[in-house]
């Protein structure tokens, strides 16, 4: 088959891959493939960590994604011959305060009635994983579960792979989409036009801006604006694993890389295409990150990014 596919991040850069191996034709259409959120992601594979009381079917569709995640990392690689950075220490959650221990327990109390293993933690048991972090946390638990890879090292992956499966890529935008019998006819931004036999949506926050599509496809997904800072910690020590948590209220994250680096997210507003750094959100951020990590604040700060989810 002659597939098209709009826009080259992790989404759809990964179906190319598969695609590919299957011996299909694929072009990617996208004028800057890997920049939107796929380079802002924490590239956490986290069912559990994630779920929210109304969204047991997501919960079921990601815990089938995050049981096919090796795998997939294991095929990338071994074409690509770049590391993907998988890693399988599991997500440290923590509540930094009374309120927020008994927000995280009832959560906890929720993913177990799903089948989720969420193991509490004593206080010396999260020191001995994370000698770094403050304390006390009066509520703590792992889930083994959740892990990460390194969406940065997977987009460089891909694109190795997808130049060894003779992959295309078109650095052009997508203007508009119309089908005809069985056939798509493609518009791109050079008014220039081309037909293919199916056309693979992967353009997350942006399918809004593609004319032609049916509402029901244009108008199911908006922009969420996220914002996450990066920074350089002196010890590639200083944190060992995925540690997600609440404290007065606000969830955080913090992951980190073999090279030191932690990754700090992220904001969530509902704000449109508004790609403007706020100081506000990313105060919290950096402040309740030291609060649970009070070695952070011996960090470089490395980066900060806006990007917007798929809503």
């Amino acid at each position: 088959m002659d597939i098209a596919i709009i826009r080259g991040g992790i989404a759809g850069q990964s179906t190319a891959f598969r695609l590919a191996q299957n011996n299909h034709l694929v072009t990617i259409y996208d004028p800057s493939p890997a920049t939107g959120a796929s380079l802002a992601a924490a590239g956490m594979l986290a069912p559990a960590s994630e779920v929210n009381f109304s969204e047991v079917p997501l919960l079921r569709l990601m815990e089938h994604s995050n049981d096919l995640w090796p795998d997939l990392v294991r095929q990338i690689e071994s074409v690509s011959g770049v590391s993907i950075g998988l890693r399988v220490d599991g997500t440290l959650i923590l509540g930094y305060e009374p309120n927020d221990a008994r927000d995280l327990e009832r959560l906890a109390e929720f993913q177990r009635e799903l089948g989720t293993e969420v193991t509490r933690l004593t206080h010396r048991q999260v020191k001995e994983l994370e000698p770094e972090l403050g304390g006390p946390f009066p509520f703590a638990a792992m889930i083994r579960t959740d892990n990460q890879l390194d969406n940065r090292q997977l987009m460089h992956s891909l694109q190795v792979a997808l130049d060894q499966l003779r992959v295309k890529t078109v650095h052009k935008s997508v203007l508009s989409l119309a089908q005809t019998g069985a056939i798509y006819e493609i518009i791109l931004d050079d008014y220039s036009t081309l037909r293919t036999d199916i056309v693979l949506l992967a353009a997350g926050s942006q399918v809004g801006t593609i004319n032609g599509l049916p509402k029901s496809i244009s108008g199911a997904i908006r922009p969420v604006k996220g914002q996450i800072v990066m920074v350089q910690a002196q010890s590639n020590t200083l944190l060992n694993r995925v540690v997600r948590s609440k404290t007065y209220g606000k969830t955080l994250y913090m992951v980190p890389r073999t090279n030191g680096e932690i990754v700090i997210g992220a904001t969530q507003e509902e704000v449109g295409f508004d790609s403007t750094a706020k100081v506000r959100p990313i105060a919290e951020m950096l402040t309740n990150a030291t609060l649970l990590l009070p070695g952070l604040g011996e960090a470089d700060f490395k980066e900060q990014m806006v990007r917007f989810r798929p809503g």
